[in-house]
Parts: C-alpha cells; structure tokens; sequence
C-alpha cells in the first residue's frame, strides 16, 4: 500500500453497541500497548463558489491538531459496503488558509491552478470532532488505527451530529480488515456509514439541492476482462448495495418495507453466487449460498404476506357486509409482526454486517478455479447456455403445471433474469430477454397469488375458529378461480420465450 492510499470502513453503532464495542475481547486481545489517543480536530471544506473542486471529485479540507495545520486533498472515493480506497495527499501549511502548493510533489496529478482558473477557495464547512484514537494489530501483517469520532459538521446556523467508527489500514492487507470486522459484527450490531463528512457536509449545506447527491451509476463491467476479476467487482458493488440499504432496518418504518428495500438485492448476489459455482470451491459455494437463502427467507415470507394482505382486502370488500368479523386480517396482520421481529433479529445479531464482511473477506483472499485464463463474456455465454438446457427440460402440457415445477422454474429464470441485468451479456437479444422477464412475471403470479394453498392453511395451525377457517377457505376458493387465467398468461408467456429459445439454438 502506497503512502498516498488511504484504505479504511466507516461504521456506526448506537450508544450501547459501542460500549460493547469497547469491551470487546476481541478488540481488546488486538489493541496496541498504550496506543490510545485523544484529540479535538478543527476541520475546514473548502471549494470555489460553482463547486469546481466537487465536480472534479475532489475534496480539499484544512486540519487543526495540537499538531498545527494540515492542508489535505482526497480524491473522490471508489466506496462501496462503507469501505473507501482512495488517494490522499496532505502538505503542512502555516495557518487556516488555503494553498496550491506542494500536492503536485506529492503525485497529485491535476493542476489546481488551471483547474479554478482564477476562482478563490472559499469555506464551505467545518467539522468539529472529538477523536479517540487506538492502534490494533489483529494479524500479524496488519495494523489497523481505529477511530472513534463525536461531534458536529457545521454549516452556517445547521448542524449535523457525527458518531462514526473508523478503521483504517496503516499496513496490511483489505481481506484481515473485512475478517476482523465480520468478527466484531457477530459480537455487536454494525453499521455502515456511507458517507464521508465531505459528503455528509455537502448534503448538508445543499440541503437536497442540485449537490445532495452524486448520482449512483452501478458498477462498470468489462465484457473482455478476466471472469474472476468482474464477478468480483460486482459482488463487491451487491454487498456495498445490501449494507446500505439494511441501514434502513434500524427502525420500524423500515422493518414494515424490508421485502421492497432488500429482497431482490440479495436475490441479485444469491444469483451470482449460484451463476459463478462452477468456479468456486463447493465449501465456499455452500457457505454463501445458505447465508443468502437464510437472509432472503423472512424477506420472501413478508413479500408473500403482503400479497396475501391484498388479495383478503380484495375479497373481503366483496364479502365484507355478509362475513362482518374480519379473523383473517387479524392473523395476517400478527404473523407480519412475527416476520418483523425475525428479520428485526437478524439485523440485530450482526447476520448481514457478518455474513456481507466475510464475503467480502472472501473475495479479497480467494483465487477462482481455472479462472486465469477465462473472459467475464465467454464463461457468461457458457453458463447461459446451460441454463437455457435447464429450462428447455421442462416439459409443457395442457395440464397445470405442479406448484414445485413452477417454483423450480421460476428460480432458474430468477438467476438468469437478474445476472443478465448486472452484466448486460447473453445469448438473448433485447426480445428474448424481455420475453424471459414476462414470464418471470407470470410465474410469480402463479407461484404466490394462486398458489401457496399450504401457507394460507398455515394460519390455522392452533385455531379452532370456525370463522379463521371460513376466512381461509374464501381466500383459497379466490385463488382457485383466478387459476385458469393466470395459467394461461404463463402458457402464453412460455410459448413466445420458447419459440425465441429454439431459434436461437439454430443459430
């Protein structure tokens, strides 16, 4: 790691998870002998009136420290799962004002002068923290500074509060971080902070204006690159993709959307783990794969919950003045909360901040099967070709087709459907895909919206309610008499992506 790298996470925690944070065995067991630090850090962002700087992703910021001063540019980070690589450059300066000076030594490559043609660098906001500072050695190649920051980024009368945690790489390696903080994430609930306070100032000075928010562009993928290096750049982007959003999981508001912020997330890197097995140790393959079914199961649950929700809305505004009492909706509504309190549970036990920092451990310390020598393109031709084989078995009749070939079949199309999304490569054009897609649709209409008989009888389980049960049956009786419909349309889907597939087979 070259002196100019900056490598580091950025977490929070409530006020309890960092006590227990502090009193971490582990983080004890790797603190260095009298290391702790304490410092009170006066910072100044600075850029020109029209946010040359800031366009150019660059931020330049001015340290007070016991130390003196410190002028600082970072250039805009590549961040994604609240871990941020990117270059630093600091010169020492003499006062709080800002200077041109000294970077280009440095290696910084831009020419600050030409770049704001005459504008002056103004102050945009400061930033007053509190800094507790310890040195962790937790392997014996990697020193890790840990820094635990409280204060306020400050804008003219408003101010935003700031509690971050801090890890950064002095010496070592990505793959010891990402493992010693799943470690920690098994002991205390993490979070990411995927903001830097440049960032967080930014957004607070715009407050939601044209510079709130740099817009999200996903990740780039080379369809000549080497399969092992783009699969993980997209892994990496997933995992900084589902630790963002579970940060949305710290309240209740968000726990009633869990399914809409996270479900087809981590069925995206579920996918991937299962498009990418034939590269990847069986070990490894099995690990990832029962984390994400056992992340994405409660999610599901509460997805389905909800159509059921509708669909018993729907039927009892038909029925509503001849049933009066509403049992069902009652039920319903107390398994919802139930599913609530599982995924509440998981948040809370550190099995996403777990499971998504070891895998990208994972993927930093992990060498592919036979990958050396493959493009992303070719394997991803390949293995869409098996798949079609798959899908081309199944075998149309008249008939329905059975609840668990339909699931099947609506999970083989899930893998192809959303890693042809992230890598845009495939043996379909746009028709084909979109005929995919239409009967990915179809399918889940008719996997939990007609049927799923067995879950609606679930709500029975321990009742003796004749009124439960009469609800229950009205429901499924709804269901049966949307089936033929809903059957055909997956018919009809299934014909048009069938023909498309055989064509293409010609070819």
């Amino acid at each position: 790691m070259d002196n100019t790298t900056e490598m580091e996470i950025k977490l929070s925690a409530s006020k309890e998870g960092l006590k227990k944070l502090l009193d971490s065995s582990l983080l004890k067991a790797a603190m260095v002998p009298d290391s702790l630090q304490e410092k009170e850090l006066e910072n100044y962002y600075y850029d020109t009136a029209s946010y040359k700087l800031f366009h150019e992703g660059i931020a330049y910021r001015i340290r007070k420290s016991d130390a003196g001063y410190i002028a600082t540019i970072k250039t805009d980070d590549a961040s994604q799962g609240g871990f941020s690589e990117r270059k630093e450059y600091n010169v020492a300066v003499e006062e709080a004002s800002p200077t041109l000076e000294g970077f280009a030594e440095l290696g910084f490559e831009i020419d600050l002068k030409k770049l704001l043609a005459e504008e002056e660098l103004q102050v945009l906001f400061k930033v007053l923290v509190k800094r507790q500072i310890r040195l962790l050695q937790i392997t014996p190649e990697t020193l890790l500074e840990m820094a635990i920051d409280n204060g306020n980024i400050i804008v003219g009368k408003k101010k935003e509060k700031i509690e971050e945690i801090e890890f950064e790489i002095v010496k070592g390696t990505k793959g010891d971080l990402f493992e010693f903080v799943a470690a920690l994430a098994a002991e205390i609930p993490l979070f990411i902070e995927p903001r830097s306070k440049f960032k967080r100032g930014i957004d607070l000075l715009s407050n939601g204006g044209d510079y709130a928010d740099i817009e999200e562009n996903g990740v780039k993928i080379d369809r000549t690159g080497n399969v092992e290096t783009e699969f993980k750049k997209l892994i990496y982007y997933d995992i900084g993709v589902i630790l963002e959003a579970q940060n949305a999981l710290r309240d209740t508001a968000g726990l009633e959307d869990a399914d809409r912020i996270l479900l087809n997330r981590v069925k995206r890197l579920r996918a991937v783990v299962n498009f990418i097995k034939p590269l990847i140790e069986q070990q490894d393959y099995e690990y990832f794969h029962n984390l994400l079914v056992e992340i994405v199961s409660p999610l599901q649950q509460l997805y389905v919950l909800k159509r059921f929700m509708r669909q018993w809305d729907k039927v009892y505004k038909k029925t509503g003045t001849i049933l009066k009492n509403n049992v069902l909706t009652e039920r319903l509504e107390e398994r919802r909360l139930e599913i609530m309190q599982t995924i509440k549970d998981q948040v809370e036990g550190g099995l996403y901040a777990r499971g998504m920092f070891k895998m990208l451990a994972w993927t930093e310390n992990s060498h592919w099967q036979g990958a050396e020598f493959i493009q992303l393109e070719q394997f991803s031709l390949c293995r869409f070709r098996d798949w079609h084989k798959k899908l081309l078995a199944f075998e149309f009749t008249n008939e329905m087709l059975e609840e668990e070939t339909a699931r099947e079949m609506r999970k083989i199309i899930e893998v192809m459907v959303m890693v042809r999304r992230s890598i845009k490569i495939g043996t379909l054009d746009k028709q084909t895909f979109a005929y995919m897609k239409d009967l990915y649709r179809h399918l889940k209409i008719l996997n939990f919206d007609i049927y799923g008989h067995k879950d609606i009888l679930a709500f029975l389980h321990g009742s003796n309610s004749r009124v439960l049960y009469r609800d229950a049956g009205l429901l499924i009786g709804w269901r049966l008499s949307e089936m033929p419909g809903a059957w055909r349309a997956v018919q009809k889907s299934w014909s048009r992506l069938l023909s498309a597939l055989k064509n293409k087979g010609k070819e």
